[in-house]
């Protein structure tokens, strides 16, 4: 059955913008479809700093609902709404005032994805977040739902280093520019391997069960992860153990 694939890369025009993240789409774009979505053959939807949040939502939406696997490779930056403090990503016209009704929020990529199968159904994130967004996600987790697997990282902000760079996610694409794509659990491995050291400090790491710390053990992903709480970011339902 074939594949789909939706490339969403997303960040604030403005002074508010923490990391170029339309620069990995022409990395991304190189990788033959089949190979981004580890199918025969895959349709490909890509995102390139969209500018409404409801235009996000009808293309994930589509996707969503297309029978076959879905692999959802999206980059960008996550902030705080200031009424209910919620994660959103920040789209184009998004700025402090207005994010709430110009950034995408993330439960609505958690309830997209809510009804499909995680054993067909996976996110692939390279996302920063600012100071008040990265403490919040470090104390609760990302919440992305039971039904999809997690692989990626969440980075804090560069600050005065200027934008950061989605070195995560352009290390995937070289990966997978080699004409294969492996497990994803092996390809997550095998990128947080070659990110460069200094921009692991602080860094959440994702696999199956969710997010980690920086510098601990990703689980092989043929082992099955343990039970983790809803609020924990990107978590598959726990596979029964092997005979």
């Amino acid at each position: 059955m074939p594949g789909t694939v939706l490339l969403l890369a997303a960040s604030p025009l403005g002074r508010g913008r923490l990391v170029d993240a339309a620069g990995v789409l022409p990395v991304l774009a190189a990788v033959a479809p089949a190979v981004l979505s580890g199918t025969d053959t895959a349709n490909v939807v890509e995102l390139a700093d969209p500018l409404e949040p409801q235009a996000v939502l009808t293309r994930l939406r589509a996707a969503a609902a297309t029978p076959g696997p879905l692999t959802v490779y999206l980059t960008g930056q996550l902030h705080l709404d200031r009424r209910q403090h919620q994660p959103h990503l920040a789209l184009a016209r998004t700025t402090p005032a207005t994010l709430r009704y110009t950034a995408l929020p993330w439960h609505w990529i958690r309830e997209e994805l809510r009804l499909r199968s995680a054993a067909d159904t996976a996110l692939v994130l390279d996302l920063h977040a600012d100071a008040e967004t990265w403490r919040h996600v470090t104390e609760r987790g990302l919440d992305s739902g039971r039904t999809t697997a997690v692989y990626g990282r969440i980075a804090p902000a560069a600050g005065r280093r200027g934008l950061a760079e989605p070195a995560y996610m352009k290390t995937v694409a070289t990966l997978l520019r080699s004409g294969h794509r492996p497990p994803l659990g092996v390809l997550h491995e095998q990128a947080v391997g070659r990110i460069p050291e200094e921009t692991r400090g602080n860094l959440l790491l994702a696999d199956a069960g969710g997010f980690v710390p920086a510098g601990s053990p990703v689980r092989p992903a043929h082992v099955p992860p343990p039970p983790v709480p809803t609020a924990v970011a990107g978590t598959t339902p726990p596979a029964p153990a092997p005979a």
